[in-house]
């Protein structure tokens, strides 16, 4: 009985550390912001993306093409 119980705590000690490890990555990910419509080109966007990012604006993005011909949508990651 002793060495279930003590299986047991094992476990239950290891599922609470791996449920905080997994909190704590949960917080610290970027947080996805709206998409930030543009005219111009993918290169465009590039460009406004990298720029925000050297400015510390950003911590990421991800540039698509927009519903409209020579359009896109920047989408912006900001730090948590």
């Amino acid at each position: 009985m002793r060495n279930t119980l003590k299986k047991a705590a094992v476990v239950g000690a290891g599922l609470l550390a791996f449920s905080g490890v997994a909190a704590g990555a949960a917080q610290a990910a970027p947080r996805q912001g709206e998409d930030i419509q543009g005219v111009g080109t993918l290169d465009d966007c590039t460009n406004w993306g990298k720029a925000m990012k050297a400015q510390g604006i950003i911590v990421d993005w991800a540039c698509m093409v927009g519903s409209k011909p020579n359009t896109y949508e920047l989408t912006p990651f900001y730090a948590s």
